[in-house]
């Protein structure tokens, strides 16, 4: 197994990867950009590396600089926004190991795929996802922290353990069948969020049947940086009705002052009686 990982990514996933590698026992070292010290990401790793302003035709060279000075045997891509078709070769040549699928490989949309359903909106927005059916999964690549949530859930599998231990050149059993129910929902900004903004609120931790991604913590700084997703809320069970007892809860325990949320219209989402007798 590797013993630095660069993290080249930020937000959700970043976080997400990061809380791995160090349950692994592997280095975690991750990039900032200018303003961005008290993001989550930065906040968790074992070293941040700042890239400044750096240009974006020069982000890959950044990168590669980044993961030589920490030494950084591998990088991981978080969710992705490499779209340099160059940049996985560029790391591999430099000896450095790319974890997952190379950069502009596309993923078909989860709504083309057999054992997803995507539910009721919010502004255009879907919210809820749900693992209707046992899934498939490619360890190549990385999807959304939804879908990779939920196949996680309902199989008890660690996905970006294992795309670590696959890079590593280690072996790997199947992943088991898929069982129960599982279902994601998504917490936007809301609209009439500014930032730079410091949060206040807190984010319950995981419990039994729960995992919460989220880029929310007491005193850390959203910036331009960030997107509207502020966090994904997985809650699995043995039937749906579980499932969606599990999910609410862990909803209705969310309190966040700053900043702005939609978490009010979630909990109403949650209640509504479209979403509750939904049959799969």
């Amino acid at each position: 197994m590797f013993e630095t990982v660069l993290v080249a990514d930020r937000g959700l996933l970043a976080v997400r990867v990061i809380r791995c590698c160090q349950r692994l026992g592997i280095k975690a070292v991750t990039c900032v950009a200018d303003g961005d010290d008290n993001a989550l990401h930065a906040r968790l790793a074992d070293e941040v590396i700042q890239l400044g302003t750096t240009a974006a035709p020069h982000l890959t060279e950044a990168l590669l600089e980044a993961a030589r000075v920490s030494g950084s045997e591998a990088i991981h891509p978080g969710g992705g926004g490499w779209t340099d078709p160059d940049v996985a070769q560029a790391a591999a040549a430099s000896g450095v190991t790319w974890v997952g699928a190379a950069p502009g490989a596309g993923r078909e949309p989860r709504e083309a795929l057999p054992g997803w359903r995507l539910t009721v909106h919010r502004g255009g927005r879907p919210v809820l996802i749900e693992s209707v059916a046992p899934p498939s999964y490619d360890d190549s690549g990385h999807a959304l922290v939804a879908p990779d949530r939920l196949i996680e859930a309902t199989t008890g599998v660690d996905l970006v353990e294992r795309q670590l231990r696959r890079a590593a050149g280690e072996w790997l059993a199947d992943i088991p069948a898929a069982s129960g129910h599982a279902i994601a929902a998504t917490l936007y900004a809301g609209e009439q969020t500014l930032v730079p903004v410091a949060v206040s609120g807190s984010v319950a931790p995981d419990t039994d049947g729960v995992v919460i991604d989220s880029v929310l913590a007491e005193g850390t700084w959203l910036t331009r940086y960030d997107d509207e997703v502020l966090a994904v809320i997985t809650a699995h069970g043995h039937n749906r009705a579980q499932a969606l007892s599990r999910l609410t809860a862990a909803v209705d325990d969310m309190e966040v002052a700053e900043p702005p949320t939609e978490l009010m219209g979630l909990r109403g989402l949650l209640r509504e009686s479209a979403v509750i007798t939904m049959v799969g």
